[in-house]
């Protein structure tokens, strides 16, 4: 069992090692350094590490060093070809690209759907590789609103800000351009809402407002926007353009660097700057709105009027605190308060029947019926030799057939019996536990409301299915097929030990008593420490998954050390409880030997003493069990707390399956006659959402 863990352990080492030697992204684009000249994103690290007290702004901020390699522009493209892979792909995505993005102006690019605006914006963003050509960048800072907004699971305040400090003003004025303000006060919590994993809580277009008001709370020289706008109703979308990129807009006082990529054509002429892309992703022009509009090209051809720049925003008036900022509520339960209290409710009988209940009451009374006939056909034995060394003694070599038939049939049995109790446990428990538990949690996952999704982390969800059916499958089996073995052969040796030292047994009241209060203290102990460690892995696995599905907007916002650190700490904190753990069972093993040291002293002080009295066979039987006692006895403690550590997941599951409320009623899951829909008709009775 050792070599088999150790040999997982190198597989799994093999499989990181692969993992880690897989060439790296390099960093193809080029951007202007402070001095005027043109520098590889690669070389600037040692400046941006200087000078951490500084501002942000002032930190990272080219804006004003107008560099003698781009002048005014703050993105330009000379002859580009941007693709994935030079081999599979020698032609490239997008082929000879020249672009330029004036400085603190407003680019569009334009084009029909699918002719590559977003690729274009990858490219510029660095995730698609530079296969040829030059493209240079006036600064790193660089914010992004995806085409898919990206949302980690949190507050809506914490969503906005990310990583940087709480400015109350500047919040609350990115919350007004945004049009957030009347959607946090109608939210329950105001911006103290959590919104979910992936923004689950929040409808589409709230969505794409939090993710567009990110982007503009960094305060960032490039902010780059991926057909953001598009979801919103016209009187929402207005309001946002004229407060954002408005003659008095949020944007265009900063002097911020804007490129969006958009198929309407709405906006047009509301930009500084226009790009045009053709349907195979070429770029037919670029210019000026006015230029464009009269140049008889494709902008030209959209017949768009000029700009109606009447539109004026409200004014926004600061206050302290805004309306929808709601302070945390001390009181209210956490997830944590409601996991913490399902985690000390384990292990009792309840638990235990709704086990057996998934497994089988026939296949559970089969598996219990074989260890006790197996742990007998180990244990017997040791009377049987017993009485047939007496019985030689007396008449030398006789019935040697008998006996040692008898004692062939008793390993025969308890081989016999290891093997049916075995085969019961994971050919035929195994299986079925799996199947049920599984289909559970299918069904509760596929069941539940969006509120449940809301308040549920993705790693509490990833959990279940992964690390508790793990145990549940490879691990709950084997620790009930050792506990309730060992429970029952420390039951046998005990026995044997008091029919051989018959005054021995005044100990085991006090043994059965020290044992219990052992185990109570360690149980516990034990148990939370495992559980901690259980739960202490959900933040990772959610950090993970959101890492994964943002990667682009993490490395856009120039995130990745903040995202790096956080996975670090979070790491750290979930192997705390296993070392913990792992000196809690040293203390175990120390008191054990212990107690079985003072049941050894106890019945060598009683075999002189009574020596007279006292057959020499009984006597090696008892010292024998005594010594093998003192294995099983630490072997029970420690299957006994392995069982109902394991037998956590099982509450889990059970109160993930039970608490959740779900939406599919009795009576819902009628089949619809062939016919159906016979006519087209909606009607709503008594809705209330």
């Amino acid at each position: 069992m050792a070599l088999s863990a150790f040999m997982g352990g190198v597989g799994s080492f093999k499989r990181i090692q692969e993992f880690i030697s897989v060439e790296a992204r390099t960093e193809k684009r080029k951007f202007s350094s402070t001095r005027g000249s043109v520098a590889w994103a690669s070389d600037a690290g040692s400046e941006f590490d200087k000078g951490s007290d500084t501002s942000q702004k002032s930190r990272f901020s080219f804006e004003g060093k107008e560099s003698s390699s781009m002048g005014s522009q703050a993105i330009v493209i000379e002859n580009g070809y941007f693709g994935w892979d030079k081999a599979k792909q020698p032609s490239s995505t997008l082929q000879a690209v020249n672009m330029t993005v004036p400085r603190g102006k407003i680019t569009i690019v334009v084009g029909p759907v699918g002719c590559g605006k977003s690729t274009l914006l990858k490219a510029v963003l660095g995730e698609l590789p530079v296969m040829g050509g030059a493209l240079q960048v006036s600064s790193l800072r660089i914010a992004l609103c995806d085409q898919t907004p990206w949302h980690v699971n949190g507050t809506v305040q914490e969503s906005i800000i990310g990583v940087s400090d709480l400015d109350q003003r500047w919040y609350s004025s990115v919350v007004r351009s945004c049009a957030l303000d009347e959607d946090l006060r109608q939210l329950p919590r105001g911006d103290q809402t959590q919104i979910g994993s992936k923004g689950i809580a929040l409808s589409g277009g709230q969505s794409q407002r939090i993710a567009l008001a990110r982007a503009v709370y960094a305060q960032k020289d490039i902010i780059i926007l991926d057909d953001c706008l598009s979801g919103l109703d016209g009187q929402t979308e207005n309001h946002i353009w004229h407060s954002l990129f408005g003659h008095n807009g949020l944007l265009k006082r900063c002097r911020t660097t804007v490129l969006i990529a958009s198929s309407s054509a709405k906006r047009l002429p509301y930009c500084d700057h226009i790009v045009a892309l053709d349907r195979e992703g070429n770029i037919v022009e670029q210019g000026a709105f006015e230029k464009l509009n009269i140049s008889g090209g494709f902008v030209s051809g959209l017949d768009l009027p000029l700009p109606d720049w009447e539109f004026i925003p409200e004014k926004h008036l600061y206050e302290s605190p805004p309306r929808y900022t709601e302070r945390r509520n001390s009181s209210k339960i956490t997830e944590d308060d409601i996991l913490a209290r399902a985690n000390l409710r384990t292990g009792d009988t309840a638990t235990y029947l709704y086990y057996i209940g998934s497994v089988g009451w026939i296949p559970t009374l089969i598996f219990i019926v074989s260890i006790i006939i197996f742990v007998f056909g180990t244990s017997f034995p040791t009377i049987w030799v017993k009485l047939w060394a007496e019985y030689n003694e007396r008449f030398p070599n006789q019935r040697l057939g008998y006996y040692l038939g008898i004692y062939a049939m008793l390993g025969g049995l308890a081989l016999v019996f290891l093997i049916v109790s075995c085969w019961q446990l994971i050919i035929t428990m195994v299986p079925r536990s799996g199947v049920n538990f599984h289909k559970k949690l299918l069904n509760t996952v596929l069941g539940s409301p969006m509120s449940f999704f809301a308040m549920t982390d993705t790693g509490v969800t990833l959990n279940r299915f992964s690390q508790d059916l793990m145990l549940i499958d490879m691990e709950l089996p084997v620790a009930a097929l050792n506990t309730f073995a060992t429970f029952v052969l420390c039951i046998g040796q005990m026995a044997l030990i008091a029919v051989a030292a018959p005054f021995a047994t005044i100990s085991f009241p006090v043994v059965g008593i020290s044992v219990y209060i052992i185990q109570r203290f360690y149980l516990r102990t034990s148990r939370q420490l495992r559980f901690l460690d259980l739960e202490a892995k959900s933040p990772l696995y959610t950090q993970f998954n959101e890492m994964l599905e943002g990667l682009a907007t993490i490395r856009a916002f120039g995130w990745q050390s903040f995202v790096e650190e956080k996975a670090k700490a979070l790491l750290d904190r979930s192997q705390r409880p296993f070392y913990l753990l792992f000196a809690v069972q040293r203390w175990l093993t120390l008191v054990l030997d212990l107690v079985v040291a003072a049941i050894a002293t106890i019945l060598i002080i009683l075999v002189v003493a009574l020596r007279e009295k006292l057959s020499a066979g009984y006597v090696g039987v008892a010292l024998l069990n005594v010594v093998l006692f003192s294995q099983s006895i630490k072997l029970l403690i420690s299957f006994w707390t392995q069982l109902e550590t394991h037998i956590g997941s099982v509450t889990r599951i059970k109160n993930f399956t039970t608490d959740a409320v779900t939406e599919d009623w009795e009576g819902e899951d009628r089949i619809p006659p062939p016919n159906w829909p016979s006519e087209g008709k909606i009607e709503f009775k008594n809705i209330e959402a």
